[in-house]
């Protein structure tokens, strides 16, 4: 670069005419390109025309206070050794003679291991600083100013120790080249390893720290400020490209970027680890992780990054505040940060595009952080379109100007322990996402606390919703079609003093399990409506399990609407207008209402019930109303009233209850074709002489009224229970008898009949005197067709076998290869065993034959096929990280694999 001054050039001239008069003079003053000696020492004012080569058998030693410059261009080579012997108080220079800028100091590769050495230096005024190819100087407290290019360049595997360096203003006296290299502080390339202990790079344009091309090193402790003016790259204070550094205490200001670590080369390797980096006052981002190739989507952790504070970004002390889009962007890529922190940020906290399971943020803190207007823009993390999913664990979002989170499309987030708090509109804000979140503590935010839209495979747990400025809870078209896959579930949730408590609009397959709701603002407690939901096969459930409600609400503390779905346990305590519940729906489904208590002021309500299920509900004591029923099909078991209420059938209702208890049917309203049916249970036991239970025997009922005849058998121990029988119905013009049920029971061609009175629930002992009968088998092992090794052990168990007199019985057990095996009392043995009974049992294909006979002679028998033979080993193998469900061991970051294979047999 040409730096043309009037006196410059008449200085020049003034030494060229001397130069021609006095040899000496021109001895001492300027020293020409030259074949050096065994050791070269300069002094005082050493000016340089030409390169000077350091020959690799030499030695250049340069003297404290010694001033060196240099013509436009000229460049020292090092290929032996250089020792410049500057001290604090008396530094070397080298400098520009005043007609342009010259290429400053290389090392090359002949220098490595010859010990070179620089110490207390400053380089003024040149395109270049120090390059290293290949070699290891030792570089303390040299200060490169106004370097056009690159204050230091390492290529070709260069491992130089840096102490202290400083480097101003780097490609400042530039202006609109043609090619982007220039403006850097620090570059790092080719496979170079520099170990780096104090760097500070101040006003570059381009880089602060450039590392590139499988590059690494150890670098500690950086200042890097004011990196930014570039237009042909993007500026940043520090630049990884596939390498492998380890940057330790890091404080980067006022930079376009503070950093950024891009994947380029599938061939390479990046990941860059950084501890203890702080970045303040970024024009656009602090920092941006991704790939050159977006649609590459083989993710793995390009960073780690271990204790991160960023603040400022896009704020006023930026270059120029109000143009940045994210404070972290990750890309197409995955990363590991923890220990993060970002305060006071005018741009989206994190935002994530394409990421999965191998990008993990621990103890994550964000405030006061978010970009302008709403939604994701202004979100404290945003994520888009990821891979199921990536990890968030001890998060905290707070004084976001948009939601805490949110999350749109793909397996977006997961995640443990999060606490989004006092943020401008959502806490959790998921949209065509799924998600997996335990321990949620959403309070003070201005909108709901968690808002899951169009979203399916929801899995919240442990979450806690407080004094947020709208829903606790809300679900928007949160499964719109039911399927077998992609719940929405809540479990463990509660909602306190929110504005309004659960509310899901157009939302099936929504599992809300052990819910708690204390005193929303406004509202019912849980408002559903799916009335939406009418096109198709739209529609579906939605269930509630085991909800508790504290609410004084002038009206319903639950109000369904449109809506079929399952309600298992509800307690609702206060003054309410109880549960009101419109099934209306677009598809026709079974709803099922169980293990509730009614209370308030309307009790229930319940309409357009085409069939509605359940059990276990009572009617407390806090209910001061009637329970309506409107158009509904109702078949309820173990209904109870625990006072005195009355029911409101109308004409098109019908409630058939199984084993109610103290309902009053007498003041019950019943109307035109309405009526209430109660029903109960019959328990049969056949039993002969001796009292026991006769297996498989015949049972059959008949009825005078309401049942037609039905019959079964009985089971093992001689017993059969015939449920839900109706006894009585009660309709607008009274009520029947109770049912008359004659009960048959045969076994053996013995028989005998019995009547009762279905009024309550009834037991009946059927006898039937038989003869002495066989005993019955029951052979818990082996198995039939089962297959054993060779020589094996085999569990021959029939112990629970029994006979109906009580009679002696005895086991024969016999084998079609070795006869027999074992004749007796025994029931349960083991073959090739070490106890006794000692038995054998040959290899090869057995039909085993076991006969059970009592003492009156009365016999039975089973036989069951089994194989012993000399079977191949079968290897397990268990591998933490686990396969993929295609066989493949995949890790994001470098890490021990363990295989087991205890399994293997």
């Amino acid at each position: 670069m040409l730096r043309s001054k009037v006196l410059s050039a008449l200085f020049l001239i003034s030494m060229f005419l001397l130069s021609i008069q006095s040899p000496l003079m021109l001895a001492d003053s300027e020293i020409s390109e030259t074949s050096g000696r065994a050791q070269t020492t300069w002094s005082g004012s050493v000016a340089l025309n030409n390169h000077y080569t350091v020959p690799v058998t030499d030695e250049l030693v340069i003297s404290p206070c010694t001033n060196v410059t240099m013509s436009n261009g000229v460049r020292i080579y090092v290929e032996g050794r250089i020792t410049v012997e500057g001290t604090s108080n008396c530094p070397v220079y080298f400098d520009y003679s005043g007609g342009g800028d010259h290429m400053g100091i290389q090392f090359n590769s002949s220098s490595n291991g010859r010990g070179s050495k620089i110490d207390n230096a400053s380089i003024i005024h040149s395109t270049y600083g120090i390059t290293v190819y290949g070699s290891d100087p030792y570089l303390a407290n040299v200060t490169i100013f106004d370097p056009d290019d690159v204050g230091i360049d390492l290529f070709n595997s260069a491992t130089p120790t840096i102490r202290n360096l400083v480097i101003d203003e780097a490609g400042q006296d530039w202006n609109f080249p043609n090619y982007w290299r220039y403006g850097i502080g620090l570059s790092i390339g080719a496979g170079s390893a520099p170990n780096i202990d104090g760097l500070v790079v101040n006003d570059a344009v381009t880089r602060g720290l450039n590392v590139w091309g499988s590059s690494g090193g150890l670098i500690r402790n950086l200042t890097l400020t004011n990196i930014t003016g570039a237009t042909l790259a993007q500026s940043a204070g520090i630049w990884v490209q596939d390498s492998v550094p380890l940057i330790e205490n890091t404080l980067i200001d006022r930079a376009d970027h503070g950093a950024i670590v891009r994947h380029t080369d599938d061939g390479a390797l990046t990941r860059a680890v950084m501890r203890d980096l702080e970045i303040k006052n970024s024009m656009y981002k602090a920092i941006i992780l991704d790939k050159e190739d977006r649609t590459n989507y083989t993710n793995y952790q390009s960073a780690v990054i271990e204790g991160l504070l960023i603040s400022g970004t896009g704020g006023p002390d930026s270059k120029t505040a109000g143009l940045a889009t994210s404070t972290i962007e990750i890309n197409a890529t995955g990363a590991w940060i923890e220990d993060a922190h970002l305060e006071d940020n005018d741009a989206v906290g994190v935002q994530l595009y394409f990421v999965d399971s191998s990008t993990v943020f621990t103890n994550l803190s964000i405030n006061n952080t978010g970009g302008s207007g709403t939604g994701a823009n202004a979100a404290g993390i945003s994520v888009r379109s990821s891979y199921f999913a990536a990890k968030f664990d001890g998060l905290e979002v707070s004084n976001s100007t948009g939601p805490g989170v949110f999350a749109i499309n793909g397996g977006a987030i997961q995640g443990n322990d999060w606490n989004l708090h006092h943020n401008g509109q959502e806490g959790f804000y998921l949209e065509s996402a799924a998600t997996i979140v335990d321990g949620l503590n959403l309070h003070n935010n201005s909108d709901s606390g968690v808002h899951i839209d169009d979203a399916r495979y929801v899995f919240l747990s442990n979450l806690t919703s407080s004094l947020n400025g709208d829903a606790g809870l809300e679900f928007n078209r949160a499964n719109d079609i039911e399927s077998s896959s992609g719940d929405v579930r809540c479990t463990h949730c509660s909602s306190n003093g929110d504005n309004r408590g659960v509310v899901a609009i157009d939302s099936v397959d929504i599992f809300l399990t052990d819910l708690e709701i204390n005193d929303p603002v406004t509202g019912p407690a849980i408002s559903i409506n799916n009335s939406g939901l009418d096109l198709g096969v739209q529609g579906g459930m939605f269930h509630l399990n085991d909800v508790e409600i504290w609410t004084n609400h002038s009206g319903p503390a639950v109000d369904i609407t449109g809506a079929e779905g399952e309600i298992d346990g509800l307690d609702m305590i206060g003054s309410h207008g109880g549960l009101v519940w419109d099934a209306d729906h677009n598809l026709e489904r079974t709803s099922i209402l169980s293990n509730a208590n009614f209370s308030g002021t309307g009790c229930l309500t319940l309409s357009n019930h085409d069939q509605l299920s359940g059990h276990s509900n009572h009617i407390t004591n806090d209910c001061t109303g009637n329970l309506t029923f409107t158009n509904v099909e109702l078949n309820w078991s173990g209904f109870t009233d625990l006072g005195n209420h009355i029911l409101d059938v109308d004409t098109n209702s019908h409630l058939h209850l199984h084993q109610p208890s103290n309902i009053d049917y007498v003041n019950a309203v019943i109307d035109g074709n309405g009526w209430i049916e109660e029903a109960w249970d019959v328990e049969v036991w056949v039993i002969n002489n001796n009292s026991n239970g006769v297996p498989i025997a015949s049972v059959s009922l008949d009825f005078d009224q309401l049942e037609a005849t039905i019959g079964d058998s009985t089971n093992d121990i001689g017993t059969v229970t015939f449920p839900d029988l109706r006894g009585k119905k009660y309709n607008s013009v009274g009520q029947s008898p109770y049912t008359t049920v004659t009960i048959d029971c045969s076994y053996d061609g013995v028989t005998n009949s019995t009547n009762i009175s279905l009024s309550q629930d009834r037991i009946v002992w059927c006898h039937l005197p038989l003869g002495n009968q066989a005993p019955f088998v029951i052979w818990d092992s082996p198995i039939d067709q089962n297959v054993f090794p060779s020589q094996s052990e085999v569990l021959f168990n029939a112990s629970r076998s029994w006979d109906l007199d009580d009679d002696m019985m005895t086991f024969t057990w016999t084998s079609s290869i070795d006869g027999v095996l074992l004749q007796g009392n025994t029931s349960e043995f083991t073959v090739n065993g070490l106890i006794a009974p000692i038995v054998g049992l040959s290899d090869g294909v057995h039909d085993i034959t076991l006969d059970i006979c009592d003492d009156k002679g009365n016999c039975v028998q089973e036989i069951r096929t089994i194989e012993l033979s000399n079977q191949p080993p079968i290897v397990v193998v268990d591998t933490d990280p686990k396969l993929s469900p295609w066989g493949e061991l995949i890790s994001p970051i470098t890490k021990l694999v363990e295989y087991n294979l205890s399994g293997t047999s």
